[in-house]
């Protein structure tokens, strides 16, 4: 073989490595969870533009860490989450980085508010491809020890976390496409994180009203939570426009999931996010201008 030849065969062999998938069971699926493991600061938008072009937008902003894709405020249309999603992926992104699914995590807040115990949204949601779910308005631990259980797949004999018992029904043959594994593989890998630490779901319970901040010590401590909400316009509204009271809350929040051992979210704007971040708040809802300086002050 010359040695012309020699470095072409060289050539084309670095750039099938390159583009070779790795080891999946060796990644993170859901990138925000591997930046909540390297205790980042994380950062996405409550995101509007829901047409191919948004989707293909959003998933183009290196700046962003997740998608917080708005089902409760906004009409509940699975099909056109389906293409939202669908969009996001992007082949040649997908082959350079050689690792199946998305680079920004899907987290999708239902209508539903925790007081109406409900089920089959959490699990359509999650059966087309979604890495988790926000709760809207959750006020006690019984109502986040359920949304819990409709997230989790009853676990297999000999399972070290077989609580809380999962009650989600087998049939997610979507989700395992835009995963990029197969079905044993993904009924292995949704579970919640960090109840599992492999688990690659995520749950965000908001709390924003009187009663949930009451009985927020009793929420953290449920087995399954990923992470709190602090919801300051809900809170604002719920102590009357007191900003003082809301803030309290706020605070109180931020205290019970540091000392849980789970992030805590908040929405953001340019005035507050620099001080939200410098506060503790690990999942900033924010966008634009907002999500540059509050990386800037995350060290990101």
């Amino acid at each position: 073989m010359t040695r012309s030849r020699r470095w072409v065969v060289a050539g084309l062999m670095l750039m099938v490595a390159c583009a070779a998938p790795r080891d999946v069971g060796a990644q993170r699926l859901n990138p925000m969870i591997a930046l909540l493991e390297a205790g980042e600061t994380v950062f996405g938008p409550i995101w509007g533009d829901k047409s191919p072009n948004g989707a293909v937008a959003v998933s183009r902003n290196n700046e962003l860490d997740y998608i917080f894709y708005d089902m409760e405020h906004a009409p509940f249309d699975i099909p056109e989450m389906r293409t939202f999603m669908q969009f996001l992926l992007d082949p040649g992104r997908i082959l350079r980085r050689g690792q199946p699914g998305w680079e920004r995590t899907v987290l999708v807040r239902i209508p539903a508010y925790g007081r109406e115990l409900n089920q089959w949204m959490i699990k359509n949601i999650l059966d087309q491809g979604a890495h988790g779910i926000i709760t809207p308005h959750i006020e006690t631990a019984e109502q986040a020890l359920h949304v819990v259980r409709s997230m989790r797949y009853p676990q297999r004999v000999g399972a070290t976390d077989m609580e809380p018992a999962g009650q989600r029904g087998s049939g997610a043959g979507n989700a395992t496409r835009f995963w990029g594994v197969g079905g044993g593989d993904y009924l292995a890998k949704a579970d919640l994180w960090p109840l599992d630490p492999d688990g690659e779901l995520l749950v965000m319970i908001q709390i924003e009203n009187q009663l949930g901040v009451a009985n927020v010590e009793e929420i953290a401590r449920v087995p399954g939570v990923s992470m709190l909400m602090a919801a300051p316009s809900d809170l604002g509204m719920a102590y009357g426009g007191d900003g003082e009271a809301a803030e309290r809350a706020i605070q109180r929040i931020l205290a019970v999931s540091k000392a849980a051992g789970i992030p805590c979210a908040i929405t953001a704007s340019v005035r507050d996010v620099e001080r939200r971040v410098q506060e503790g708040f690990r999942v900033i809802i924010a966008s634009g201008e907002a999500v540059t300086i509050g990386r800037r002050a995350a060290g990101r």
